[in-house]
């Protein structure tokens, strides 16, 4: 009995005890591979996420850019096509020092050196209307007259414009020093005629003129009123000095010389009011088409077209003067109004470097393998001043930047006659 038990003993410790196939563990092998076949996918992955980043950056860069330019542009040219308006018959001389040697002007080139080549933006001042129509922000800029509802006629030359109450708190709202900057701006009524503002002629709800607007002019109640200003579109390059692009140079900027500020404006001194609108804008470039600038048709007097500067009997980009050939033959005759159209071009750069997830330091890939030009304004020769890109190791830097250029013709529809 006790030799069985020692037997059975003996069986039970020496028997092997089966293994269940789900019971098995990895190999270092198989681990080894599960390793780097998951290291494999997830670097893959980190891959195809590094690239879509970039991409996605890359695309907002494209965009943005794009609608810096066209959002320069759009504004650039609705100012032009509003450009004179409400200066014909307008009283006083010069608007907001929109003026060439005293004469009033609707539009001023800035920019307008007949010495050579092109080096840096073109700038362009012009006479723009200001009003408030929109009774929601303020009371309206009209005429507020009481029965019998007009104002001026034969031999009763208009010295008072009386307006909507308070009307002239908004107008020294809208404009830099406020009310104390109102006297001396230019205002036309309707856009038909004006006058200046009388050195203490600013009540809540009257403006008084001088000069009066002479008879028989008559005006009704309800009357636009549009306060005029010289204003001026120009790029600011860096370092910017005055910190006018808030760090972001260059930029796009649109500046108002206060009263007694001689000449139009000019956001590179100090006293102007200029504001950024546009980041990243780096040229703006100029061209004009004239009626009346060519002494070899109708011996340099305006007849109602634009002139063939370059004799194609067409109307082509060669009708467009540039700052350059304003006065060499047969432009000779060129004075800024003469000028019917404007072609306005836009230059903005994206505002920042690509560095995304995976890039580091690395340098962009370059954009584009030239420099361009656009108007008269080469960029190898200068982007905004004379030299500062002709070093290939300047070129290289200039050519790691995306830019986009657009360009716009207007029409200055108040300098039509």
């Amino acid at each position: 009995m006790t030799q069985l038990r020692n037997n059975m003993g003996a069986s039970m410790i020496t028997s092997p005890k089966p293994i269940l196939v789900s019971q098995r563990g990895f190999t270092l092998t198989e681990v080894m591979i599960a390793v780097a076949m998951s290291t494999a996918i997830i670097a893959a992955g980190l891959g195809a996420l590094t690239v879509t980043q970039k991409t996605t950056r890359m695309t907002n860069q494209v965009v943005n850019t794009q609608s810096t330019a066209r959002n320069g542009l759009d504004m650039i040219t609705a100012d032009l096509k509003l450009a004179g308006f409400g200066m014909q018959g307008l009283m006083g001389g010069s608007v907001g020092n929109c003026a060439v040697n005293g004469t009033p002007a609707a539009l001023i080139p800035a920019d307008n050196n007949a010495l050579g080549a092109d080096f840096g933006p073109d700038s362009i001042s012009m006479v723009v209307p200001m009003t408030n129509s929109i009774t929601a922000v303020g009371p309206m800029w009209q005429l507020a007259i009481a029965a019998p509802g007009t104002i001026g006629g034969p031999n009763q030359p208009i010295a008072t414009l009386p307006l909507v109450n308070n009307a002239t708190t908004g107008m020294g709202a809208a404009i830099p020093g406020g009310a104390a900057a109102l006297p001396g701006m230019s205002v036309t009524v309707g856009g038909v005629t004006g006058s200046r503002i009388a050195a203490g002629g600013v009540t809540p709800a009257a403006l008084n003129l001088n000069p009066s607007i002479p008879a028989p002019a008559t005006f009704g109640s309800g009357t636009q009123v549009y306060l005029l200003q010289c204003i001026t579109y120009q790029v600011i390059p860096p370092p910017d000095p005055l910190n006018l692009c808030q760090g972001n140079a260059p930029c796009l900027v649109r500046g108002v010389a206060p009263a007694g500020v001689g000449g139009p404006p000019n956001c590179n001194n100090p006293g102007n009011t200029c504001v950024p609108i546009m980041d990243g804008v780096e040229d703006l470039q100029l061209a004009y088409a004239c009626d009346g600038c060519n002494i070899n048709i109708n011996s340099g007097d305006p007849d109602g077209a634009i002139d063939d500067m370059n004799g194609s009997n067409s109307f082509d980009q060669g009708d467009f003067l540039t700052n350059i050939n304003w006065f060499l033959p047969p432009s000779s005759k060129m004075t800024t109004n003469k000028i019917r159209m404007v072609q306005v071009s836009i230059v903005a750069r994206q505002t920042r470097t690509d560095q995304g997830t995976g890039e580091g330091i690395s340098t962009l890939v370059q954009n584009t393998n030239t420099v361009p030009t656009i108007s008269d304004h080469n960029h190898a020769t200068g982007v905004f001043t004379l030299g500062d890109n002709v070093t290939p190791a300047q070129q290289q830097a200039y050519l790691q930047f995306r830019r986009r250029i657009l360009t716009r013709t207007v029409e200055l529809r108040n300098q039509r006659y």
